[in-house]
């Protein structure tokens, strides 16, 4: 015969359980008596049985409002301290045989419907559910004057379910805090992390957290990749995305010379079209022979421009797609050298509209820079912003920001 022995917590709930007081009105004993005459439901009919479960789950939630409320009114006179059952939340989870995170949250929603008396007493009438409570609860602190709509929302949670409820009331936060979802994002984005680590069977564990819209980038991504190569592909959706996974990293570091190992650019000033003009992107300068050469042996991207407070300023391709194309990016690279605040190569950057592509900004080099992926994060969420002067990128930190880093002529 197996034995099994509970945990510690758990142990130290059942002692505490075992030690509670058994005390209660004997009204309580009567609706438990009442419970048991209850019919049974094989005896009633059709009708019958649908009013039945709208009668009970009435009466469900009415004794959900009293639990609720005899929660509140324990943690006010502070019951668990005089029982010595730890904390209310705790006392709330033996008594009732929940885990204490439901304990907690129990107490929490008793202690806010003392501030939502429409809500409490629709509860206590059974009109609305704990599952209704519990949204109106976590969402009425986010709204303004909640207390000039209560009536109103209680009447549209007397009405529908639950989640309907909470995308009401979430519109209604997201108008009265318009940067909410701002925040949100931030936030999220804020809590990313990845780990690699070694597994004693010598496979590595990746593990982490990406925002909604890494995550989607992800996705999308290894969706492209892992589809199956023929009928014969036996590996299973978990192998395949892994396998997409390394196709990625092969892809991102075959990404440095997407033109091959032996790429150069040569930048070539307007105002002098001979080679003397010509120097390569790192500005050491090419002689006519040197030119020559380059041109037989590599792959070669001349990039026009001109010179403007020492720096390569490239001609505007005037392309009117929404990303920039390889002659674009050629030439972001030729004049930015990278990102533009942090000063990141190229190959981890993106192209940013000054002017958001969205709001009628054009997909010209004139109106593109390059930042890196954090740092265009950082600029959609104002803490700098970019302008052009002459052709040139500037960057300005915003009042309550620390100055980001700079990489102008770097």
């Amino acid at each position: 015969m197996a034995f099994f022995e509970v945990s510690r917590q758990v142990k130290r709930r059942l002692d505490l359980a075992a030690d509670l007081p058994t005390d209660h009105p004997p009204v309580l004993d009567e609706i438990d008596a009442l419970v048991d005459q209850l019919p049974d439901p094989e005896h009633l009919c059709a009708e019958e049985r649908a009013g039945a479960l709208a009668a009970v789950a009435k009466l469900r939630n009415r004794l959900d409002a009293y639990l609720t409320e005899t929660a509140a009114t324990a943690d006010e006179h502070a019951d668990s301290r005089v029982l010595g059952a730890g904390t209310t939340g705790m006392m709330v989870a033996v008594a009732t045989g929940a885990n204490p995170a439901v304990g907690s949250a129990t107490v929490a929603r008793g202690n806010a419907l003392q501030y939502l008396p429409l809500v409490a007493a629709s509860f206590r009438a059974g009109k609305v559910s704990t599952a209704h409570v519990a949204v109106i609860t976590a969402e009425a602190p986010k709204i303004t004057n909640f207390h000039t709509i209560e009536a109103q929302v209680v009447t549209i949670a007397e009405t529908v379910e639950p989640a309907e409820l909470r995308r009401i009331l979430t519109l209604l936060a997201d108008q009265c805090r318009p940067d909410a979802r701002d925040t949100q994002a931030e936030d999220l984005h804020a809590k990313r992390s990845l780990s690699l680590s070694e597994t004693a069977n010598g496979m590595f564990r990746l593990d982490g957290y990406l925002d909604p819209v890494a995550e989607a980038a992800l996705r999308d991504a290894l969706a492209t990749l892992m589809k199956r190569s023929t009928r014969e592909d036996t590996r299973t959706a978990k192998q395949r995305r892994a396998d997409a996974l390394t196709d990625l990293t092969t892809a991102g570091a075959a990404n440095k010379s997407p033109l091959g190992v032996s790429q150069v650019s040569v930048l070539v000033d307007l105002e002098d079209l001979s080679s003397d003009g010509a120097v390569l992107d790192d500005d050491s300068a090419l002689g006519t022979r040197m030119l020559d050469l380059i041109t037989c042996t590599a792959i070669v991207s001349v990039i026009l421009g001109t010179r403007r407070e020492n720096t390569f300023v490239p001609l505007a391709l005037a392309r009117g797609k929404r990303t920039a194309n390889h002659d674009q990016w050629r030439a972001l690279t030729a004049r930015d050298r990278g990102c533009i605040r942090c000063g990141r190569t190229p190959r981890y950057c993106q192209a940013h509209h000054i002017h958001h592509w969205r709001h009628g900004g054009k997909t010209d080099v004139s109106n593109m820079v390059l930042l890196c992926s954090r740092c265009h994060h950082d600029l959609h969420h104002g803490h700098y912003t970019v302008q052009m002067h002459n052709g040139i990128p500037h960057i300005t930190p915003t009042a309550t920001r620390a100055p980001p880093q700079t990489a102008l002529g770097g």
